[in-house]
């Protein structure tokens, strides 16, 4: 089967009967967990930096409306939901620079969106694969977290930020809104290209390690698919393409995550309006000030389940648990008549906002030990997730204040299918392992030598899916 290598960032072992014979004992675990934070210490800040601002790059769009931007750039209708859903059209398309204010006709708007969403589609794609190569099955859904991190915390920065560039409206003639995009776009072009020169394309070629060190990672990395790794399975085949195109769970896993995006994006696009319209005498200031508590509970609660979900080294649980939780938040959004409680439904939503899109990420890609299945099936998934973001601004149109009955309506029926579908893909895979436990597939291995076994990848029955 030939392979390319169309992709830097994939492992290649080097020495195969070194690596299998250092499988079979146990590496120094100080060792291994000083390795571990080194890596820790030059990625993770720099995953979360990026995501951080790559979110607010798209979602400040928001804040910027309630200073102005509509009546500036005269959208009228829809336009507005236009202009936050096109980021979305390029953004599914395939994953160059910023944007900044200084247009300020309806035209130059879609024009930067488009281009915003050009340039950031592949962004977080490449952070999933690329944060494969480095960590093992049980440590993924913690490291995603730090991304995750990023994007929850991007609420509570910009919010904070809103608040206070809302004090530069009129500063060298420019209102709030256009400081607003540039002063929180500059900083992705810097860690862009901050990230070229200082993040490693893979472990063997990570120079912030010793030799000694970039061993040892490629060693957890080879026990990390101990069921299924071979050369041959760190590289990118054809047959992997197609193999995950035609795998029903990976589509499953896409509906997941599509149902946690329409709630991540129209939560984060529309927080800011929601609760302006709970109580319309806020003002535009104080009302920005509130959508910060909200997203630093999203962060917390995140890392809890990230962190019992890896330790359990379960995660349909924490998706489906998530889901219910947001489900009483927006019906408390649509029934409050008062301040307290859709103000406490927006903190509800928030817990599970990101626990859902999260574990969805981090449970695919663990089940899938060859590379090149791996990659496809994270595109494919975030694909279909992030199309969400062209039908969520639509969810919640002007009209429908301050109720937006038909957005919460769509959002819980969407997250009781995505909570379905995570039960079905939990029942599915721990059917799979029991039956390869009572050795109900070791037909599949009948005539085979244990590297073709490990070729099957994920089919194998040695290979244990993560639930």
């Amino acid at each position: 089967m030939p392979s390319t290598s169309l992709d830097k960032h994939r492992p290649v072992d080097k020495d195969t009967s070194e690596i299998s014979e250092a499988v079979s004992t146990d590496s120094d675990i100080a060792a291994e967990k000083a390795v571990l934070r080194r890596v820790d210490w030059h990625i993770l800040p720099w995953i979360s930096l990026v995501y951080l601002f790559s979110f607010l790059d798209r979602s400040n769009i928001g804040n910027g409306r309630l200073y102005g931007l509509e009546e500036d750039l005269a959208l009228k209708g829809n336009q507005y939901q236009v202009a936050v859903s096109v980021f979305f059209a390029t953004y599914v398309v395939r994953p160059t620079l910023n944007y900044s204010g200084n247009r300020n006709i309806n035209e130059g708007l879609i024009a930067c969106r488009l281009l915003l969403g050009l340039a950031e589609g592949p962004l977080f794609p490449c952070l999933i694969i690329y944060l494969t190569l480095f960590y093992t099955r049980t440590e993924l859904a913690v490291r995603v977290g730090y991304a995750i991190l990023g994007g929850a915390l991007s609420g509570a920065v910009g919010g904070l930020l809103a608040y206070a560039i809302g004090y530069m409206d009129g500063v060298q003639g420019l209102r709030a809104w256009r400081w607003l995009l540039v002063i929180e776009g500059l900083p992705s072009v810097c860690l862009g290209v901050f990230g070229w020169f200082f993040l490693a394309d893979s472990p063997e070629t990570a120079w912030y390690l010793s030799p000694e060190q970039r061993k040892i990672l490629i060693l957890r990395g080879t026990r990390n698919q101990r069921e299924a790794f071979t050369v041959s399975a760190g590289t990118l085949h054809r047959a992997d393409i197609i193999a995950a195109v035609k795998d029903w769970k990976i589509w499953a896993f896409s509906l997941f995550n599509f149902g946690g995006d329409i709630q991540l994006f129209s939560y984060s696009i529309f927080l800011p309006t929601i609760i302006q319209a709970i109580n319309p005498a806020w003002s535009v200031i104080y009302v920005q000030a509130l959508t910060v508590p909200c997203y630093v509970l999203s962060a917390i609660m995140y890392f809890v389940s990230a962190y019992a979900s890896d330790k359990l080294q379960h995660r349909a649980l924490f998706g489906i648990l998530g889901s219910l939780v947001s489900i009483v938040g927006h019906i408390m959004l649509m029934a409050g008549r008062d301040v307290a409680v859709p103000y406490v439904g927006c903190f509800l939503i928030a817990s599970g906002l990101f626990t859902v899109a999260g574990i969805a990420l981090a449970w695919l890609p663990t089940n899938l030990p060859r590379y090149g299945k791996r990659s496809t099936a994270v595109g494919m998934q975030l694909m279909i997730g992030n199309s969400a973001g062209i039908a969520a601004p639509y969810l919640y149109p002007t009209g429908d204040t301050p109720r937006y009955i038909m957005g919460h309506a769509v959002t819980i029926a969407i997250l009781v299918f995505s909570a379905v579908v995570s039960g079905v893909l939990w029942w599915a895979m721990a059917n799979i392992n029991k039956r390869r436990a009572a050795g109900e597939e070791d037909w599949k291995m009948s005539g085979l030598t244990e590297d073709q076994i490990d070729e099957l990848g994920d089919e194998s029955p040695k290979f244990v899916y993560t639930t």
